[in-house]
């Protein structure tokens, strides 16, 4: 929006100070990235409205602009001069905001080509539009859509805010933001009745990890629950491979941690995020997931709701070909250890159970800080397994290091 380099370090200046002063305003914290964005565009909207160069420009093409604003925003208007190809990957890119990686991996071209088709596109959208058009164009698509790209994410980011429930790993937040590593369910709610409904609004899942949103909702007040358990949650994929069976914690199921935490409520609505971490998950097309008791509860309340639901949800192709990196140890406590698009993750079973000091190497001797979570005993012994978890997705390291209560354990990079 603005060319001007002074008037650049004026706006982010001012945006500054338009924070600063403000920031009471602010009523969420976890929301202060889009909340300072829209601080910023505004900044710019009005230093782009006191130039006069830009309004005689808009003055000189008034007409035009009127003529071609309705069409600039619809997106099939802007692109139908493109080829079916290069219209289809604008489409994945714009529409649906799929990175160039994925757009690559679906169409099964190179990345390359993606980036070389999306610039060749843009540069035959110019031509074809006249000056002041294109400055509409720019500025009802391009602002407009990454105000809502950065609020969803915002959004979404503190949906599956991994810390909140005490699993510190920055790289699954990380992925969210530069991988949309999540999926939005379009489903109905399901009627339990009594005036209670339920759905699941979002999931994200990798090798170690399954985060699922339960929206509540109640025509009733429940704002004073904490928050909602499943009892008898149970998950299997097409396969009828068992995920999750909290009714029935079998020698199985003993190597899953399973927990949940109210994530937002209102009068009439409870979001709560079941998540849950293991060895692994199963590479899945689906998920089949049911349970019949729901229980809202307070400190000194309990309320609950009996009803069968089950759901089946079709998986995202980012979650059926996600892919990791393996190393090897010749330790015998270290059971598996992977590099994913969201972190380290390493298996350890030790016959204490005990608190554990973990850090993690790179080949540079780069150190990364590592945090645990303690599943609970192995085949019903005495041994105990932890997930050992570090922010680090560099997958071109052949050799990495676990230092463990001051003992150094190598890493090799699996061949396959």
């Amino acid at each position: 929006m603005i060319k001007n380099e002074d008037n650049v370090q004026d706006a982010i200046q001012n945006t500054i100070l338009n924070a600063y002063l403000n920031i009471d305003q602010l009523r969420n914290t976890k929301y202060f990235k889009s909340w300072i964005t829209r601080i910023l565009i505004n900044e710019c909207n009005r230093i782009y409205r006191n130039s006069k160069k830009d309004e005689q420009l808009i003055e000189k093409y008034s007409t035009t602009t009127v003529e071609y604003t309705s069409k600039t925003l619809d997106f099939d208007s802007i692109t139908e001069i493109l080829d079916d190809s290069k219209k289809k990957i604008f489409e994945l890119y714009y529409k649906e905001e799929l990175t160039v990686k994925e757009i690559s991996k679906k169409l099964n071209m190179s990345e390359n080509t993606i980036k070389s088709e999306l610039s060749r596109g843009r540069q035959k959208i110019r031509k074809s539009f006249k000056q002041a058009s294109l400055i509409i164009i720019i500025l009802c698509l391009l602002v407009t859509t990454s105000v809502i790209a950065i609020s969803i994410i915002s959004y979404i980011k503190s949906l599956f805010d991994v810390n909140s429930v005490g699993v510190k790993n920055d790289g699954v937040l990380m992925a969210i933001e530069n991988l949309d590593w999540y999926q939005q369910i379009d489903m109905s709610y399901f009627d339990l009745g009594n005036g209670y409904k339920i759905k699941i609004e979002y999931i994200l899942l990798d090798e170690m990890n399954l985060y699922i949103v339960f929206d509540f909702e109640s025509e009733k007040d429940i704002s004073k629950f904490n928050n909602i358990s499943l009892s008898d949650l149970k998950i299997t994929n097409e396969n009828n491979k068992l995920i999750c069976d909290k009714g029935n914690m079998n020698p199985e199921q003993l190597q899953l941690t399973i927990g949940d935490k109210l994530i937002e409520k209102d009068d009439n609505h409870l979001k709560s995020l079941i998540y849950m971490y293991t060895d692994s998950f199963p590479v899945s097309e689906s998920l089949n997931i049911s349970f019949s008791e729901i229980t809202l509860y307070t400190k000194n309340t309990i309320n609950t709701i009996n009803s069968k639901v089950n759901f089946k949800i079709d998986l995202s192709e980012k979650f059926i070909n996600r892919d990791y990196i393996s190393y090897s140890s010749n330790e015998s406590k270290i059971k598996k250890a992977i590099v994913t698009e969201t972190g380290f993750y390493a298996i350890i079973e030790t016959d204490n159970l005990e608190t554990l000091k973990v850090k993690l190497l790179d080949e540079n001797e780069n150190i990364y800080p590592c945090y645990f979570n303690t599943l609970s005993s192995y085949n019903q012994s005495n041994s105990f397994q932890y997930i050992v978890i570090a922010d680090f997705i560099n997958t071109e390291n052949k050799k990495l290091k676990l230092i463990i209560s001051d003992k150094e354990i190598e890493l090799i990079k699996d061949s396959n």
